[in-house]
């Protein structure tokens, strides 16, 4: 397979992960103009705690899967797999269920605003069995190349949510108010988030029950020596995965309610609120990264087959950091139009954080794209171990800082952590699988691109709009245009030969 090949697959998957992204995204200026501010806080702590029962309930077979399908008789290896996640999804299911109390009447539960709604908790539940019971069928799409299935299923799973939010939270209260009073009254602050869950779930259930033609085809037999050695290798991948959780959610699921200060409830949840509505604004570079990994991973190890893979990834390497470095600035740049999605000025006192959090998500994303070494060599205990010391350090930093400067600190103890991780797993990847990086264009494209911003934010702060930074003028439009075109033709200039070989666009280039 070629880089063209990568390309490919990342746009085809990407279009559908970025259009199912932007739809779903869609949805948080409708969130942010309904719901109470302390409303949207509790949702985010919930939401933020998902990540880590869906990585307990997939515990790595994704990832093992892509591995021994190619090993592997491939047939195996998916009916193997699906069985062990279709019974243990079962089973961790019942637990959670039957926990429902205890884990609603907790001091997280509270925060989460679960408190006497344990019909929020169900349908929570059944989202991540759902999510669960689709993350093998879904893998089986993308290692059979299948990009179109792939992305009609996954749009028509966030079309399905989407619909039944504007339902749920606008067209309902819109006829109870005119008098139809037979339908149920939603109340922000009371029963709406119950609807947004209950909406997620409808959509990962119709997810669910389009895969079900697929299910059922498996062959579901059950290999019990490749079954061991699947968990052999995907088990470790719980600890990678659960440590990772920590630097990407636990902010707003742990380390923000623990270390804000004081004890108002409330207050808290307006400050996580905040917080989380921003964090939302590194958007793009987020989806990228994601429809990165769905074409990238199979791609991978596919090519490890090859002759001389290396040079390959180092490429590859190269490009993506290009394409993060303008999505950052895309997004750095803009802040004054980004605002918009914010819908309500007590939200923008956090926008200091984008451009931290950008900064994190592009070090996320080159980590991402360095940890095939130790998938290709089987080392996903060494892996594990990685994220396991920076989950540490983002509890030491984040009980330092938060205290101390609130959630500014928590964007900065984000992105430090980003950082560490990813110079650790160069250092180690160098050693056991070395591959020759273009480490100074890489710094040089990075370092660039921030100093680019920070020029822009100087000026910006002092010259163009000292009174309020975030005002949309003619004239900071126009110079973060120009500063944004030059950083562009600037990578043109540099990577020209590279760009000119890509599918669609390559030729275009070509005559620059």
């Amino acid at each position: 397979m070629s880089i063209k090949s990568l390309a490919g697959q990342t746009i085809y998957y990407g279009f559908s992960n970025i259009a199912s992204k932007l739809l779903n995204y869609f949805l948080t200026p409708l969130y942010l103009e309904l719901m109470t501010q302390a409303s949207y806080g509790e949702m985010s702590t919930v939401y933020a705690y998902v990540p880590f029962m869906n990585i307990i309930l997939t515990y790595g077979m994704e990832t093992a899967f892509f591995r021994f399908a190619k090993k592997e008789n491939s047939q195996s290896v998916l009916s193997t797999s699906t069985i062990s996640l279709l019974f243990s999804t079962i089973s961790f299911t019942i637990i959670l269920l039957l926990f429902r109390g205890s884990i609603i009447n907790s001091y997280i539960g509270e925060l989460g605003g679960l408190g006497g709604h344990p019909g929020f908790y169900t349908s929570l539940v059944l989202i991540m069995a759902f999510d669960a019971l689709t993350a093998i069928p879904f893998a089986q799409l993308r290692m059979e190349n299948r990009p179109v299935r792939y992305a009609f299923i996954r749009l028509t799973g966030i079309i399905t949510t989407i619909a039944f939010n504007v339902i749920f939270l606008v067209v309902i209260p819109k006829l109870y108010a005119a008098g139809h009073t037979w339908l149920p009254e939603i109340r922000p602050g009371g029963n709406q988030l119950g609807y947004v869950y209950l909406s997620n779930m409808l959509g990962s259930g119709v997810t669910f029950l389009l895969f079900l033609p697929q299910l059922m085809r498996i062959s579901w037999k059950f290999d019990k020596v490749l079954w061991r050695q699947m968990l052999n290798y995907s088990v470790p991948l719980i600890f990678f995965g659960m440590a990772g959780m920590v630097n990407e959610t636990f902010d707003r699921a742990w380390f923000l309610p623990e270390f804000l200060p004081g004890n108002d409830l409330n207050d808290k949840k307006e400050l996580i609120g905040i917080y989380a509505a921003n964090y939302k604004l590194a958007i793009l570079i987020t989806m990228f990264i994601q429809a990165f990994k769905l074409g990238a991973e199979p791609f991978f190890f596919k090519q490890a087959e090859g002759k001389d893979p290396q040079k390959m990834y180092a490429r590859i390497m190269k490009l993506f950091v290009v394409l993060l470095c303008m999505m950052f600035l895309f997004v750095g740049l803009y802040l004054n139009v980004w605002k918009i999605f914010l819908r309500k000025p007590e939200y923008y006192p956090g926008m200091k954080i984008v451009p931290i959090l950008l900064l994190a998500n592009m070090f996320l994303g080159i980590y991402y794209n360095l940890t095939i070494w130790f998938k290709l060599t089987d080392r996903t205990k060494t892996g594990a171990m990685i994220t396991i010391v920076t989950a540490v350090l983002a509890f030491l930093l984040n009980w330092w800082w938060i205290p101390v400067m609130g959630y500014l600190g928590a964007a900065l103890a984000t992105m430090a952590c980003y950082f560490v991780q990813m110079a650790i797993c160069y250092v180690l990847g160098q050693k056991y699988y070395p591959v020759p990086y273009h480490l100074p264009r890489i710094l040089t494209y990075i370092l660039g691109a921030v100093g680019t911003f920070y020029v822009y934010d100087l000026l910006n702060r002092t010259l163009f709009s000292p009174r309020d930074i975030y005002a949309l003028s003619p004239l900071s439009l126009t110079v973060a245009t120009v500063f944004f075109c030059a950083y562009i033709w600037f990578l043109l200039k540099m990577e020209k030969k590279e760009f000119s070989r890509l599918p669609f666009i390559g030729k275009y280039i070509a005559k620059i």
